[in-house]
Order: C-alpha cells, then sequence, then structure tokens
C-alpha cells in the first residue's frame, strides 16, 4: 500500500512540475495535431495539441490536416497551456496562436 501511495507521489509530482505555459513562434507543422515552436531564448518545444486526434500525414486527409493547422498556426506567436508530456516526450497542450483561445483554437481545428 506505501509502496502504490509513494509510486503515485512520484508520479503526481511529476506531472504537475511540467505544468505552465510556454510562449514562442510556430515555426514547424510536423502534422495535423503536432507543431513546433521557438520560445524567447532560442529552444525548440515539440506539441502534441490537447484532444485532438487528427489522421497521420499518409492516411486519408493526413496532408490537408496538416495544412489546415499550418494556416491557423505557422509563423504566428503562440501560448501553450503545458498540460504534461505525452510518451514520445512532446508537450501536451492547448494551443492559442495569434490570440485565438485555446478551446477555441483546438475547436477550430475540429471544424476544418
Amino acid at each position: 500500500m506505501r509502496a502504490g501511495l509513494a509510486a503515485f507521489a512520484v508520479i503526481l509530482a511529476a506531472t504537475t512540475a511540467h505544468a505552465g505555459e510556454l510562449r514562442g513562434r510556430v515555426v514547424a507543422v510536423a502534422d495535423g495535431d503536432t507543431l513546433t515552436i521557438l520560445d524567447a531564448s532560442r529552444q525548440q518545444h515539440r506539441i502534441r495539441l490537447a484532444e485532438i486526434d487528427a489522421p497521420e500525414k499518409r492516411q486519408p486527409f493526413g496532408q490537408r490536416s496538416k495544412q489546415s493547422l499550418s494556416d491557423l498556426c505557422y509563423g504566428r506567436d503562440a501560448a501553450i497551456e503545458d498540460g504534461g508530456r505525452d510518451r514520445y516526450g512532446r508537450t501536451i497542450g492547448r494551443v492559442s496562436c495569434a490570440g485565438i483561445e485555446g478551446s477555441q483554437q483546438n475547436s477550430e481545428k475540429i471544424v476544418r
């Protein structure tokens, strides 16, 4: 029981340590749900849009999905509400580009 609680505490601490907000310019769009920002210290961060599961580039509509995200965010300033990391080390977050609020941004992506 104690080992389980200790493990839970470690996981919780690791998860909350990543909470916060990132800001930077979108410098790359990998696919319909992944982009890269460059922050003020010139560090790159790969971001996976929270609550979005877009087609991969080689799947049907994959290129269209990538282009849609690019149209919304590429070259624009972005704010990311950091929601932790995925298994590939990407930040999972709600993305706001050019003043469009994160949940609206993610919803706009779904509509497109």
